[in-house]
């Protein structure tokens, strides 16, 4: 009897509970810092100050008590355009290849960012945080609800997804895929079947979804939509805004 063992598994809960204070600072204090660490990160020129924001990533890791095993492994994809990055760059000069190892970090420190601020926070939290910043825009007309809607259900999608592209690789990897077997080009040509169905099980999905608002007559009623919790910042948070730009603003003109 032959015994079939899934070759692909995939976390589909990035989120990692935990008490520290990465884990409870306000969710628009960590989007706003993101922002202004993604800006540091293309303006610092030198590799002093990437070290300095590579060094700010593992204090708050270390400090988030987030698995570094776990966060290096989901940013594989990134670490190979990198690689990428450094090739096609050296090909001409020494000097390209400096610039491509210079530009592969920046890469790299910017995924690695965005992957502290989801381990630690709840798309919840996230999707509250994106309605609290498009909330001004109530005045000029703009369907802040309905965008924070969107950005929640797209959140939502994700581990879904990723759920049914494991389902579905290892459907054709029981039929014989060379996903693992043969040349390159043999491996490439097993991901189409993979990809079509997904994509028109994503469809199908979102189709069942628009009936089922519908449905429940969903933007029939006018008026602001109200929230269970009324997120207001705290003063512990503002101190962690204003002391997180300080440091990123240091590191951005010193280096």
């Amino acid at each position: 009897m032959l015994r079939y063992t899934s070759r692909m598994q995939l976390r589909v809960n990035t989120y990692i509970d935990g008490d520290s204070f990465v884990h409870t600072c306000d969710a628009r204090v960590k989007v706003l810092l993101l922002c202004a660490y993604t800006a540091t990160v293309f303006w610092v020129e030198t590799w002093v100050g990437q070290c300095l924001l590579a060094g700010l990533c593992l204090v708050l890791a270390l400090s988030a008590r987030v698995p570094l095993g776990r966060m290096l492994a989901m940013g594989i994809p990134v670490y190979m355009m990198a690689v990428l990055t450094v090739l096609f760059a050296s090909i001409n000069t020494q000097v390209g290849f400096v610039l491509g190892c210079f530009y592969g970090a920046r890469m790299i420190l910017l995924v690695l960012g965005s992957f502290i601020v989801v381990l630690t926070t709840t798309s919840t939290a996230l999707t509250d945080a994106l309605r609290s910043f498009v909330s001004p825009l109530r005045a000029l007309h703009v369907p802040a609800d309905d965008i924070a809607m969107v950005f929640s259900m797209a959140i939502r999608f994700i581990p879904l997804m990723a759920q049914e592209v494991c389902a579905i690789h290892d459907a054709q990897f029981s039929r014989g895929a060379s996903f693992h077997r043969g040349g390159l080009w043999r491996r490439v040509s097993a991901w189409p079947p993979v990809f079509i169905p997904l994509f028109v099980g994503m469809f199908r999905r979102a189709d069942k979804l628009s009936v089922a608002m519908d449905a429940r007559c969903y933007g029939a009623r006018g008026g602001r939509r109200t929230s269970l919790r009324d997120y207001r910042m705290t003063i512990a948070s503002g101190v962690v805004l204003a002391l997180g730009l300080g440091l990123l603003a240091a590191i951005a003109f010193l280096f």
